[in-house]
């Protein structure tokens, strides 16, 4: 049975394809970064265009796509807590420019509009999942080189020691989803046949490893951080394999970030109707619950992504009907942990997946 939870829900909005690129979310035939080039991901991007006009396009796609009214928005929403996914290059590197004052600017912005900020790895050396949110479409080597390892703490320890003191920093996550031995199959099944030098030397990254990453991260930012700052680690997409990991106890403010997309899930298990939506949506809320009981959980990433037959040939008002329902599902499942960040600000192509879109055509409501 569902309990009323005794926190003030998390209802937050990610800013992804910011800093860190994603074509699938760039409207089709209109300007942005990826248009008129073949790449699948970032670093194609930088191979399909030349010097001078990547950093005019980067330029011009990062001054824009998010600015201080955007925070000013998303407060009018009621959304409190931003998750801001940043790249490993963040500081800047021999082959990527410093992205570090958009970073800078969010975290006043937010300050402003008094949101907190979770500041998200969502790439790392090598790659830690195989799919292009890691940067890097088809490779996942993160883990196989120390020299990538040391590349990425060194990056989490400079955000630690910029941000310490930040009053919107709410936390820094250590990386986002990486990759386990049935994620990596999925991601190497999609980008395989694209790049195949890159699935031949790629690997799932085992637990063990990724728990002990996990350890070192908070040895090393904990002192920099002080106790009332987050450290937030991705749960692998198992969530319930981690009950154990960091005991609050010894480990204070330590929080799992879990990605449930319903939409996934159903299209998995061949669901195809709004009640078999709902009904995995409060499933998922009953595993949230039960891992709450061991670390604060907060859903970092879902969406109205669905498969739900006939949907779209719905009235608006039945839309609208439809995804209020599917949505207040979920936000109610995620509840009984922290709460939840929408996937994403925005997306030119798929309204489910953009909080602009949704909010407009009334489908979610972060004030509830």
């Amino acid at each position: 049975m569902y309990k009323k939870p005794t926190h003030t829900p998390i209802h937050g909005v990610n800013l992804g394809n910011w800093l860190v690129l994603e074509r699938w979310m760039e409207p089709k035939g209109e300007p942005g970064p990826f248009k008129g080039t073949k790449a699948d991901d970032e670093f194609g991007l930088r191979r399909d265009l030349e010097p001078d006009e990547l950093a005019t396009r980067l330029q011009v796609h990062r001054q824009s796509y998010v600015t201080e009214q955007t925070f000013a928005w998303l407060a009018e929403q009621g959304c409190n807590l931003v998750r801001l996914p940043v790249p490993y290059y963040v500081f800047g590197n021999p082959t990527h420019e410093s992205c570090i004052e958009y970073v800078d600017s969010a975290m006043s912005w937010a300050e402003a509009c008094g949101i907190p900020v979770l500041i998200d790895l969502h790439t790392v050396p090598g790659g830690q999942n195989g799919f292009d949110n890691g940067g890097t479409s088809g490779l996942c080597t993160w883990h196989l080189e120390s020299l990538q390892i040391r590349q990425t703490m060194a990056v989490l320890e400079r955000l630690a020691d910029r941000y310490a003191t930040h009053p919107a920093l709410f936390g820094i996550e250590a990386m986002n989803e990486p990759a386990s031995p049935r994620i990596f199959k999925g991601s190497m099944a999609r980008y395989g046949a694209a790049h195949p030098e890159r699935v031949g030397r790629s690997a799932p990254i085992p637990h063990a490893v990724l728990a002990q990453f996990y350890r070192l991260v908070y040895e090393r930012l904990r002192p920099i951080l002080g106790p009332e700052v987050a450290l937030v680690f991705h749960d692998q997409f198992q969530l319930n394999a981690w009950n154990s990991f960091m005991p609050a106890n010894r480990y204070p403010n330590v929080w799992l970030d879990t990605h449930q997309y319903v939409g996934t899930l159903a299209a998995s298990l061949k669901i195809k109707t709004l009640f078999g939506h709902v009904m995995a949506a409060r499933a998922m809320g009953l595993r949230i619950a039960m891992a709450q009981r061991h670390h604060p959980v907060l859903v970092g990433e879902w969406s109205l992504g669905n498969n739900i037959e006939g949907l779209s040939n719905r009235t608006t008002e039945e839309q609208r009907k439809a995804y209020v329902a599917y949505a207040h599902a979920q936000m109610g499942a995620f509840d009984l942990g922290m709460g939840s960040c929408f996937w994403s600000l925005r997306n030119g192509r798929r309204d489910r997946w953009s909080i602009e879109a949704a909010v407009e055509k009334g489908w979610i409501d972060l004030h509830a």
